[in-house]
Formats: structure tokens, sequence, C-alpha cells
């Protein structure tokens, strides 16, 4: 069965293509990595591209085309992560998004901390967590810039090594910070030209963490975010940023944004519209979603595309300024 995600957020600067790979760390005893590339494309050539909802369930792409040939010149380069129990096409209207305005974007998941990790009991405690998550994101900047197969000859040329950019959701956002700043036996990837949090989750972290974070950081707060709430997460983390006095404060931005759930970067509420056209959907599945739902005020669930496309813009404006 296959559904539609219907239009795109915003109109195509860039026709988008897309593609899914699987990649192996052969330094992390063979770590198997899913990742899914968006980027823009010189034409649609390839068939629309499907995601999957459920077993047995997809839904259409709003713009994203299956291996259409990418546009010539070099791009900027933006790894994202996901959150807590997500995967790596949770985010697939704004990678979109984010594509068709220029960005080659790798979403991998992050084994141990998936959806199905959490299901089946097979998930890691959060110091291992951090660890695999470092070493994933690193791996895909690797793998974009040609020092590791099956990306090398695919990319080649097509990213501008001086621009490349590191975000996330959530948790997501705590590893994309995590990349220019101190975490266990890390230290900050030179590479990355700047970070991105969206309703990131920052409370666990020192305020070593913050004064140490070598490149600007964009925060997107959600101000009906219940899952890391303002007062916990962005207020500490912004507040100890704002404390410095060097560029990186003066270039960092925290934007707050009405009526934006933990969710609000997300494509669970298209999964919420979604999943009741689908005849005989598993009641576990039903009652995730709807979990989700409920720390999703009213006033999102009829403007959620418009907010979707708001943290695109935020994203790209921030991008384009450092």
């Amino acid at each position: 069965m296959t559904l539609t995600s219907a239009p795109p957020l915003e109109a195509l600067t860039h026709r988008v293509g897309h593609v899914s790979t699987l990649t192996v760390d052969s330094a992390r005893s063979e770590r198997l990595l899913g990742i899914d590339i968006w980027y823009p494309a010189s034409t649609d050539s390839g068939t629309v591209t499907e995601y999957e909802l459920i077993p047995g369930v997809r839904f259409t792409s709003a713009s994203a085309h299956e291996n259409s040939p990418i546009s010539p010149d070099s791009h900027p380069l933006i790894v994202w992560s996901h959150g807590r129990t997500g995967t790596r096409h949770n985010y697939s209207l704004l990678c979109e998004a984010l594509a068709s305005r220029g960005y080659i974007v790798l979403s991998p998941d992050h084994p141990g901390d998936g959806l199905f990790d959490w299901f089946l009991g097979n998930n890691v405690d959060d110091p291992t967590n951090e660890r695999q998550r470092q070493g994933d994101l690193r791996l895909c900047i690797d793998a974009a810039l040609g020092h590791h197969t099956p990306l090398t000859d695919w990319l080649a040329g097509s990213v501008d090594a001086q621009r490349v950019f590191v975000g996330g959701h959530s948790y997501g956002g705590l590893s994309a910070l995590a990349t220019t700043s101190y975490l266990h036996e890390h230290t900050p990837d030179e590479r990355v030209r700047a970070t991105v949090a969206a309703q990131g989750y920052t409370r666990t972290m020192s305020e070593e963490f913050f004064a140490s974070l070598a490149r600007p950081t964009l925060l997107l707060v959600g101000q009906a975010d219940t899952t890391t709430p303002p007062s916990t997460d962005a207020d500490p983390a912004w507040n100890i940023l704002q404390s410095r006095t060097d560029t990186v404060a003066q270039q960092s931005r925290r934007i707050d944004m009405a009526h934006t759930p933990h969710q609000g970067c997300s494509d669970f509420v298209l999964y919420n519209e979604l999943a009741p056209k689908v005849e005989g959907i598993p009641e576990a599945v039903l009652g995730y979603l709807g979990t989700i739902a409920e720390d999703i005020p009213a006033e999102w669930f009829s403007t959620w595309r418009q907010g979707l496309q708001q943290h695109a813009h935020h994203i790209d404006e921030f991008l384009k300024s450092v």
C-alpha cells in the first residue's frame, strides 16, 4: 500500500534527488549504518521516492526522485542526526526542503538508539550511545569528503569541504553540538563549520561542554516543547553560550518558535495523518503515534507544514551567515 505526503513544504529552488545506501565502518567492529541522502538534482529522471511508514506500507515523497543525477558544482553538506528512538528518514520533508535549497543532506541511522532497538530492548546505555553517535557522524563526513566507500565515487567533487555542517533533533541535536565540543575521548571535528540543534536535548551536559563549543550554533527552540522544555534545555545552554565574548557566541543564534512541539522538525504529524488510512494497521503503531500526538498542541496540527518550512528557512539562513 502506498500513500502520499502531498505537496512539498515550499516551492522548489532545485530539483531533489534521493539515494539510500549502507556503509560499514571497519574501524568500529564492522558497524553497519543505513544512510539516506537528499541532494539538489539536475533532472527528475528517477522514480518518485517512497518512504516506509510501517513494514508493507509506504508513502511517496513530496519532491524527491530516486537516483537522479546530482546537480553540477559543489554543494554545502549537512549531516543530520535523528533523535532518540528515531530513524534516518523521520525528517524526510525537512531534508527534502534543505536539498531543494542547495544542500547535500546525509542522515544516518544510529544503531543502538533507533526505534526498533528500543522496541526490542537492544538499546545501548548513554555513554556508549554518545560515543557511537560521534563515530557515525564522523564516518558520514569522511564518506562525503571521499575517504570511505560506497559514497566516495558518487559524491566525488560534489561537496564543498569548506561548508560542512552537522545538525540534529532532540538527542541528535546534542550529538551535533558534541562534534564541536569535548565529549569523552572525542575532540572537536575541525571540518565542521557550524551546528544546528532543533528542540535539542542538552540538559545532561556540563557548563564546560557549552563553554568549549568551537563553532557557531543555532538553537531552534519549541515554545510548546514538553519533552525538552526551554527551561531545562535551551535556556541553560544559551545562557552559557551568551556569557562568552568570542566570535562563536556572537555568531550563534537562538530562535524561539511559537506553538512548536518537540516533534516540530519531524514527519510525525504526517504519520498521524496517514496512519488512520491504513487498513489493519497494528494497534501498537497507533498507540505509539498517539502517545506522540498527546504532546502536540492543537494549533500545530493545522500549521505544521508552515512550521516545518520555517525550520528549513531558519537553518538555511543561519548556515549562509557563518
